[in-house]
């Protein structure tokens, strides 16, 4: 008999009957998970299920798309009685690549690494492919142009280059030489040495093979070639592979990213694939809506314990998209008086263009308190996230009880989908961050610096969104040591994360924007892009007229590929809806190269009211 922690086994035990079954499969899985299909709780409880079934001196590696996606699985497992310790690396893919394969077995290959070299941050990045770039001639730019990525992704797996110019394919030859003359690391290069080490080394396999036999990848329809060929030399060598995707919810093809990786999985005899097809964040109606965007019955269905179905609403918009920014202003002004937080209202849009700048322009006029990442005040890295973090939290407050045991489809009220973080979960990335650079004392747990951190977050005399953000931040970098903990860092954007912040301080820096986009009683708006693995309980779509969404140029034919692009980047900002998703829809707009166009409503506003009307 296998025995789990009683809080782990209650969790299983209320999972629904196809959760349990993921959790429960002896053997590779592939599992699809729909929107709303309560994935992360799902792995979550595998990665536990794993390593209680698994010898104590063995243990799983869950590899997740971003740090805080990491250090949720490590929260949730402590709230489920696991403490697993160093037979859990919960870790993103390129720290997993880093920390995992090239540190410890990169010195047995002949794979160039150096265990001081520093992670490039992007303006020493662009400085070294603009080198490059007018090395091999080509146009120089401000940041490197997508297919650079992808040509070099290909390149680190060994794929074929076919299709790509000779100039381009020598530029990224010249950087990756740069960064190999300059002893140091970017994010990219980590999964492409780190597959050499693999496939350089028997015994590098050997060993991590007999540390971690199991291996849980998520979002793995997001994978590139470099990913996918780590994930499949780990297999050959005996690991047990989980991969967790939707191949609906594909957005980084022009990076890299293919869905028949995630396929090529799936059509594997060694693995059997299970889909979570339950919905439980939205009801019937807005289940519907999803389909209709994409054209075809994935099985996808809302939890029937659910009694609201959802809303569908249709505005049409006469006017131009200076009109479509205005009705998004009374709808967001409406949702608001009748009892809907600002934080769970998302006003999404697919491109920077000129519909962000009227929405911006009519957000501010109403003066309605928004938020939005391309403004972002403060600069990026896993330090700066943290302090922006611990600013949302310090906004917002003591945040309700343990949501993480609360069952995704129990009865009752749902809290808020604000994306703040709980004090837990931010203790848990300060803590991944000290043990990194060796500050972690030996008696140092989450939960120890949990109870620290609370005392900095609560302290009396909490601020308001418009507040100068100064001395709430003086004193975070000071109590959570982050000027010692920068110092140690090996990521340059760590290491000057507190000189950056106080840069910005020092221009002027409300606590809202040090917030980063999640402060409390202020509207989201962002890309479709941005707004994936996010939920809230409204999203607003404005411009939804044929030629914007799916966009393509006047009197330009809309190739397939382009089409399949625009309606899974649309699917995305569907599902995001809890209870209600707004369609902001019109007959025309003024395209400001080509003048005023008339191409109609979108397509895709038609097929979801087509879809309603026949679900009905």
């Amino acid at each position: 008999m296998l025995r789990l922690p009683a809080e782990l086994a209650r969790e299983i035990a209320a999972l629904h009957a196809d959760q349990r079954r993921a959790v429960h499969h002896d053997g590779n899985l592939v599992l699809v998970a729909g929107p709303g299909a309560g994935k992360t709780r799902t792995l979550v409880a595998r990665v536990g299920h794993l390593l209680a079934s698994t010898s104590p001196h063995r243990g799983v590696a869950a590899i997740t798309y971003t740090d805080a996606a990491a250090a949720e699985v490590s929260t949730r497992l402590r709230s489920l009685g696991m403490r697993p310790g160093r037979r859990l690396a919960s870790r993103t893919v390129h720290s997993f690549c880093l920390q995992n394969i090239l540190r410890p077995y990169a010195r047995f290959t002949d794979v160039p690494f150096l265990d001081d070299a520093t992670v490039l941050e992007d303006k020493q990045t662009n400085e070294l492919w603009a080198q490059a770039a007018i090395r091999a001639g080509i146009p120089v730019k401000a940041r490197p142009e997508p297919v650079l990525t992808k040509i070099r992704r290909q390149m680190a797996a060994g794929e074929a280059l076919d299709g790509h110019h000779a100039q381009y394919i020598q530029a990224v030859r010249y950087y990756e030489q740069a960064l190999i003359d300059s002893g140091n690391l970017d994010f990219d290069v980590m999964p492409g040495r780190a597959l050499a080490v693999l496939r350089a080394s028997q015994p590098a396999r050997d060993m991590l093979v007999a540390r971690f036999p199991h291996l849980i990848v998520d979002e793995y329809q997001d994978l590139g070639p470099v990913l996918h060929a780590v994930v499949t030399e780990l297999l050959a060598a005996g690991v047990q592979v989980t991969a967790v995707g939707d191949p609906d919810q594909t957005l980084y093809g022009f990076q890299g990213a293919d869905i028949r990786y995630f396929k090529e999985l799936n059509d594997r005899d060694d693995f059997t694939t299970m889909q979570l097809a339950v919905n439980f964040r939205s009801g019937s109606t807005l289940v519907a809506a999803g389909q209709g965007v994409l054209g075809v019955d994935r099985g996808h269905r809302a939890d029937p314990a659910r009694d609201a179905t959802g809303t569908v609403t249709i505005e049409e918009v006469t006017g131009d998209l200076d009109d479509h920014a205005q009705r998004t202003v009374d709808i967001v002004r409406d949702r608001i008086a009748a009892g809907t937080p600002a934080e769970d209202i998302a006003v999404l849009y697919r491109a920077a263009d000129s519909l962000f700048t009227h929405l911006t322009t009519a957000l501010r006029a109403a003066d309605l308190p928004f938020d939005t990442e391309r403004k972002r005040a403060i600069p990026s890295g896993g330090l700066a996230d943290l302090v922006s973090d611990c600013a949302a939290r310090r906004l917002a407050g003591p945040l309700p009880g343990p949501a993480v045991l609360t069952p995704a489809f129990a009865p009752g009220p749902r809290p808020s989908s604000s994306q703040v973080k709980a004090v837990r979960n931010l203790a848990a990335v300060w803590h991944r961050h000290r043990k990194a650079v060796g500050l972690a004392l030996a008696e140092e747990t989450p939960r120890s610096l949990g109870q620290q951190l609370v005392k900095v977050l609560d302290e009396r005399g909490r601020e308001a969104p418009d507040d100068d953000a100064s001395a709430f931040l003086e004193n975070l970098l000071t109590r959570l040591e982050l000027d010692q903990l920068s110092e140690l860092s090996t990521d340059a954007r760590d290491q000057q994360a507190p000189q950056a912040l106080r840069a910005a301080a020092e221009r002027g820096l409300t606590m809202a924007e040090l917030a980063g986009g999640r402060a409390p009683g202020r509207v989201t708006l962002t890309t479709y892009h941005t707004a994936k693995g996010r939920e809230f309980a409204i999203v607003v779509l404005p411009g939804l007229v044929e030629g914007l969404m799916p966009f393509y140029f006047a009197n330009q034919r809309l190739r397939a590929d382009r089409l399949k692009e625009n309606r899974l980047q649309f699917y995305v900002a569907v599902t995001r809806a809890q209870d209600e998703v707004v369609l902001i829809t019109g007959d025309h707009f003024t395209d400001p190269y080509s003048g005023a166009r008339q191409p109609g409503r979108s397509r895709f506003v038609n097929a979801i009211a087509q879809q309603i009307a026949n679900a009905t």
